[in-house]
């Protein structure tokens, strides 16, 4: 690739200031204009903007949505260190190091999920504007922007391999780091406080982004009565992060950037689905969003665009050969590396609970970790814990990588979860009399297939209406299904690595005896047995 070519993975980043009426670089014109113009080029909130203020709006290139324009509180919030952290955060982990294209962030990803959920709600409030109310659309584009505050270190890397390793006494997901760190970045950054308090007078606006962010969980961060009415308007909640059906803006930007950096088809349309989308009331739920009835196709497409992204890239086995290299380095130097926070320093899985040092924990960590840099510490307490780690991300550059030497796929009637890995790895080094490798030699993974709602068919929880009666939702019948659809809808399989060139094939061999009488007391039923459907761009 040549090194003349410009770099189109980040967007581009111009500022306009408004002073007078004037904006910086461009010719006079009347506010009102400028609130319109920025409106039709982006769909997006221009809240605060009002005459007197003298607000900066940011215009980002972006690469899948084209022109996006931010302006008042969300500019304010992009322009703090706590939100330019995502630039250092690559939005694929370990992908990057089998996909050179997949070298994006979360930075860019924030900034086009925002974009979304205001395209979006602003849809759905054209067509039921009595469904929304003063400040609603704003936090909704809030929320979309500060969704991912909380990814640590390579992504799902950090919050699913390493923390759940050293951290066996909580339970911990990037969505609680996010609401932790929006909260750190109101407080650190007196712009957006003064922001807030212009927007949110009572505090429950907060905490309506906060929920949001959550997917409408009961959590802590539900605290008021005002927001607790919002929750009967279970629409807001299927935009940013939906939990009942997994359709929502989050997925829609990553499946569309994630398989324009990758190199793969996306086939599914989410402008047509925002277009084709309504509100409305489900008796016992409240009102809901609701897709066409033609549009189930091309729900399928979507998920079916999630299968193809964890076959081929998310659980492609190099990439998590890398990423148990990663979550390896990590452990070993946890115990040496300290990152400053509030008033103390912390260690690397300590930092989730100081938002202060988790602002300075990124993918750079490798990078600290390997040269020769204190971190806090002195060169003496450099261990031998450092010294495996520095060794461990060597051989990462040398692409010296830990090989899988084995996979199984298991039955639908294994009950295999992640819970038995340690005892699965005891009956495989006991598996002969004598061996030559420990338990520190090999990694097992248990990787998992589906459509988003694990063995469920997820179009059953998806809410329907027919052009004929708008006003009326209904769930798809079985007998309306196609007969070309997967009996199926998860299929679930255990890799085994090998972390050096020597005990591969040993490992391999005791894997093979292993999973041989997996299969005699776990066999596939005949009738299990269905074929996936073929990709829909035929």
């Amino acid at each position: 690739m040549s090194t003349n070519e410009p770099d189109t993975n980040q967007p581009e980043e111009v500022s306009n200031k408004r002073k007078g009426g004037i904006v910086e670089g461009g010719d006079s014109e009347d506010s009102s204009k400028k609130r319109s113009r920025l409106k039709n080029q982006s769909g997006t909130s221009r809240f605060p903007l009002s005459d007197s203020d003298s607000n900066e709006s940011k215009i980002f290139n972006d690469a899948i949505h084209g022109t996006i324009t931010v302006t008042g509180l969300c500019v304010k919030i992009i322009d703090c260190p706590q939100f330019q952290r995502l630039r250092y955060l690559k939005q694929l982990g370990g992908v990057y190091f089998v996909y050179p294209g997949a070298a994006h962030n979360r930075f860019e990803h924030s900034i086009g999920t925002y974009y979304l959920a205001g395209k979006f709600a602003r849809i759905l409030k054209q067509k039921h504007p009595e469904q929304f109310e003063e400040g609603d659309i704003e936090c909704i584009e809030i929320a979309g922007l500060c969704h991912d505050l909380g990814h640590g270190p390579f992504s799902h890397v950090f919050d699913k391999m390493f923390i759940p390793r050293v951290r066996t006494d909580i339970k911990w997901k990037h969505e609680d780091a996010s609401v932790k760190m929006l909260e750190h970045l109101r407080q650190a950054n007196d712009q957006v406080m003064k922001a807030f308090e212009e927007f949110d007078t009572d505090g429950t606006r907060l905490e309506l982004i906060k929920d949001l962010i959550l997917g409408g969980k009961e959590t802590e961060h539900v605290k008021d009565e005002l927001v607790q009415q919002k929750r009967k308007k279970r629409f807001l909640y299927e935009i940013v992060a939906n939990a009942q059906t997994g359709i929502d803006v989050d997925k829609w930007d990553y499946f569309a950037r994630d398989c324009h950096m990758l190199g793969i088809k996306n086939n599914f349309d989410h402008d047509r689905y925002m277009e084709l989308a309504r509100i409305i009331d489900v008796e016992g739920e409240g009102p809901r969003i609701c897709a066409r009835d033609k549009e189930e196709n091309n729900l399928y497409d979507m998920f079916h665009t999630r299968l193809t992204l964890h076959r081929r890239a998310y659980h492609h086995e190099v990439t998590r050969g890398v990423e148990l290299m990663i979550v390896d380095a990590l452990v070993k130097a946890n115990a040496t590396v300290r990152i400053l926070g509030q008033n103390r320093y912390r260690k690397i899985s300590e930092c989730i609970e100081d938002m202060e040092a988790y602002s300075k924990l990124n993918d750079s960590i490798l990078q600290l970790v390997e040269l020769p840099i204190t971190l806090g510490t002195s060169p003496q307490e450099t261990d031998s814990g450092t010294l495996e780690a520095r060794e461990i991300i060597g051989r990462i550059w040398k692409r010296d990588l830990y090989k899988c030497v084995g996979q199984y796929n298991l039955s639908a009637a294994d009950p295999f979860t992640q819970d038995d890995i340690p005892g699965i790895k005891e009956e495989i080094l006991h598996a002969e009399k004598e061996t030559t490798f420990d338990g520190e030699q090999f990694d097992i993974i248990l990787k998992s297939f589906d459509y988003g709602q694990k063995k469920d068919d997820p179009i059953t929880k998806v809410w329907f209406y027919n052009k004929s009666n708008p006003e009326k939702a209904f769930t798809q019948p079985e007998e309306q299904k196609s007969w070309m659809l997967p009996k199926r809808f998860q299929e679930r399989e255990i890799a085994i690595y090998s972390k050096k060139k020597e005990f591969e094939e040993d490992i391999a061999k005791r894997f093979r005896l292993w999973s041989n009488a997996r299969k005699e007391k776990f066999p596939e039923i005949k009738e299990q047995m269905t074929q996936m459907p073929e990709a829909s761009n035929q």
